[in-house]
């Protein structure tokens, strides 16, 4: 096929419909490359163990490497083989080969010059080719828009048909490296776990990564007989201090955070036994008081804080957003609370006719939730969510 202008057609907006509002599984090839060994964890050497079960030739496998150890970080060619050949020295025949031979490798579309060819090398063999083609090339604006009537008219399709394909074009991965260069979130460890008995909220702290800290027996015995050099007496004692002063802060604070939690979970009874939607959004300054704090130590105790629920893993400082509310806050009115409801209302509408922005609002009210319609927009994209249009149903589409 020919290849296209490098950097050509950036994604052309095929990952936000490729998204979509199906709520597509795991892509397969993904799933696949998650579970490669460990000694291919880089895309470079995955190619240079496809190479060695290859019969390519010496001088064209190093050729190979060479453009896999310059692709970006989505597999793709930033720049022309020409100026390869240049840098490099060799003739631009061989490069030429070499990415025919890379084109071939898995993941496929890898040594692609951008976005579209590399669905179109891993599409290859699908027999709307053509038809896949011209919709990554020239339809992708209405897609995004979700009129599929007017495409599937263009196209000479039904919509049926037109679903089809579409279907099968989620599969392809346009940034077919994506998956070597992903980094892997850092697991979140709860500094506090919450649990229910008999109706109540018990708190129990996760001791493991706060340091076992203790003062030296043998100098805390030198630094208190008498018959110690004073020299030396008058040089430990005011270690000792500094060493007990920080034992004592240190238990200060996990006392203070259990003290935090215990508040914040009492004041949640309603998140407890009925989940994220009946979250009660909370001011740090009534828990401050509540305890006899002042409001920057409670800001301090809960920063960077998770705590582990029933109801899941949660960062302290999400329940602490009463301050915008004028009213007393109510559960069910805290951010978390409102976009899970969000969330519980779409995916309970008519597929056919989805609930606008402004109907989300109406709805909220019916709870007795008050939200603006921009917080609801925001909300909903948090949630990743699209827009009403975007969601809409034709036909047999499921």
């Amino acid at each position: 096929m020919p290849a296209p202008a490098p950097g050509e057609a950036e994604d052309s907006g095929w990952q936000e419909w490729r998204r979509g509002p199906s709520g597509d599984g795991e892509d397969g090839k993904q799933a696949w490359l998650n579970n490669l060994p460990a000694e291919a964890d880089t895309l470079v050497g995955f190619v240079r163990q496809q190479l060695a079960f290859r019969a390519v030739p010496d001088l064209l496998a190093d050729a190979v490497v060479q453009l896999a150890e310059r692709l970006d970080d989505r597999g793709l060619l930033p720049f022309t083989l020409t100026d390869l050949a240049i840098e490099l020295q060799v003739p631009l025949e061989l490069l030429e080969s070499a990415r025919g031979v890379l084109l071939t490798l898995e993941p496929r579309g890898i040594g692609a010059f951008d976005t579209v060819e590399a669905m179109l090398v891993q599409a290859a063999d699908d027999p709307d080719l053509a038809c896949i083609e011209r919709i990554l090339r020239e339809h992708l604006p209405a897609l995004g828009r979700n009129k599929l009537p007017d495409v599937a008219r263009d196209l000479r399709l039904s919509i049926e048909e037109l679903q089809d394909v579409l279907a099968r074009m989620r599969e392809l991965e346009p940034r077919p490296a994506g998956d070597f260069h992903a980094r892997a979130a850092t697991a979140i460890v709860p500094d506090a776990y919450v649990f229910v008995r008999d109706g109540e909220a018990h708190v129990a702290l996760d001791d493991r990564f706060v340091p076992d800290l203790s003062v030296n027996e043998d100098y805390a015995a030198l630094a208190g007989d008498r018959s110690t050099d004073r020299e030396v007496r008058d040089y430990l004692r005011p270690k000792l201090r500094a060493a007990r002063d920080l034992i004592e802060a240190v238990h200060h604070r996990q006392e203070t955070l259990r003290r935090v939690v215990e508040a914040v979970m009492r004041e949640q009874a309603a998140f407890l036994a009925r989940g994220k939607s009946a979250i009660k959004p909370l001011r740090m300054s009534e828990i401050a008081d509540r305890m006899g704090m002042h409001t920057s130590t409670v800001s301090r105790a809960i920063a960077g804080k998770y705590v582990q629920t029933e109801r899941g893993l949660y960062c302290l400082r999400d329940f602490f957003d009463g301050g915008r509310i004028d009213a007393a806050p109510k559960a069910g009115q805290g951010r978390m609370a409102v976009a899970q409801q969000i969330e519980e209302l779409i995916a309970a509408e008519d597929k056919a006719a989805p609930l606008s922005d402004d109907d989300l609002v109406t709805a909220l009210q019916q709870r007795g939730v008050q939200a603006a319609r921009r917080t609801v927009t925001k909300y909903r994209k948090e949630l990743g969510i699209p827009s009403s249009y975007q969601r809409r149903r034709f036909g047999g589409e499921e």
